[in-house]
């Protein structure tokens, strides 16, 4: 998309718009390195530019059980003030990201490390290997997407032995939001344990009226 800046002409007074070159989103960076979007967020993250944010859409009366999070990955305040993009609060629709030149340019510059260094850290661990596979298999045979919680909770169930620093990598969920839904469900267990063992104590009471059958003889 191309951008363009604002001035006031201190001699005319008039609006002059200048070109400020081609802003791109996230998603399109990535189709001009022939990856996808989870793949292009794994790398950006990885070099420190994007972070997870959490949005709480929540009704105002609802349960702990009905909570609605939305996970996104959005530019970070840092590589907004250093001129890498711009974060985009969309009025209508979900807010999105746009790269700057000056970012791509930062970013062609850091691509291929990164790229290798991901591949490098998940390949040291035979464990880690597996369990990305049967993860992107899984997700494969969903109509819908796992968010990055959904995908560390799929981890935790199906591959516990997976170290949380893999599964950052995997889901591309920076260490702190993993950790964060590590504990998030470590927490829900626990209170599920208690609501049961607190009904259980509850006395059961039970009536018994025997039939009483009469054998004509």
């Amino acid at each position: 998309m191309e951008y363009t800046a604002e001035t006031v002409d201190s001699t005319t007074g008039e609006v002059v718009q200048a070109p400020i070159g081609s802003w791109i989103t996230i998603t399109e960076y990535g189709q001009t390195k022939g990856v996808g979007r989870k793949q292009v967020r794994d790398v950006l993250s990885g070099l420190g530019i994007l972070q997870n944010e959490t949005e709480d859409h929540t009704p105002k009366h609802a349960s702990f059980a009905e909570r609605k999070l939305t996970t996104r990955q959005r530019l970070t305040t840092k590589s907004v003030r250093s001129g890498l993009g711009k974060r985009i609060f969309s009025i209508v629709g979900r807010p999105f990201d746009v790269i700057s030149p000056k970012g791509q340019a930062w970013i062609d510059q850091r691509w291929a490390d990164a790229v290798q260094t991901i591949k490098t850290d998940i390949t040291s661990s035979p464990v880690a290997v597996a369990a990305q596979v049967a993860l992107g298999e899984f997700m494969v045979s969903r109509r819908v997407r796992l968010d990055p919680e959904g995908q560390v909770r799929w981890l935790l169930d199906h591959s516990p032995d997976v170290a949380q620093a893999d599964m950052s990598r995997i889901t591309g969920a920076s260490p702190r939001m993993v950790s964060h839904y590590v504990s998030n469900r470590t927490d829900q267990i626990s209170k599920a344990h208690a609501q049961i063992k607190v009904t259980l104590k509850v006395p059961l009471r039970m009536s018994y009226q025997p039939c009483i059958i009469d054998i004509a003889c």
